[in-house]
């Protein structure tokens, strides 16, 4: 499981559905929420983890033109890591290594390399949020 640090800036939310956006990184996350009382669980200012597991990331090499996905960190390749299917890829977000898994196929398609710049999207659904206790 991935986790990055982050900060709730805003929330919205409407009929069971909350819309959270965090400041984690430096990119603006957001994620869907659908149980009961996020809103006031995870309010403005609340710091918080940011999860996602690894097989609910994609990666992008190069322009990624228009796409839907909004939740994007830009980094390095520091690691790859190949099975006979699937591919694990390691990518530094200044300091905080995430991990991505792909299909082996994907990866040796884009020649995913050590130093490669990538862009790692992770749709807003399938975020989770934990309280962060800084103290």
């Amino acid at each position: 499981m991935n986790r990055l640090a982050g900060v709730v800036e805003e929330v919205y939310g409407s009929g069971g559905l909350t819309l959270v956006r965090i400041a984690c990184e430096g990119a603006l996350v957001s994620a869907y929420l659908l149980e009961e009382g996020s809103s006031a669980r995870f309010g403005v200012g609340r710091p918080v983890w940011v999860l996602f597991k690894e097989s609910e990331t994609a990666l992008a090499k190069g322009p990624l033109g228009s796409i839907s996905l909004r939740n994007r960190f830009e980094g390095a390749v520091t690691e790859v890591r190949k099975g006979e299917l699937l591919a694990e890829v390691t990518v530094d977000l200044g300091g905080t290594p995430v991990v991505s898994i792909v299909s082996r196929s994907a990866c040796d398609e884009m020649a995913i390399g050590i130093g490669d710049r990538l862009t790692l999207l992770i749709k807003a659904n399938e975020i989770t949020l934990m309280e962060r206790n800084d103290g």
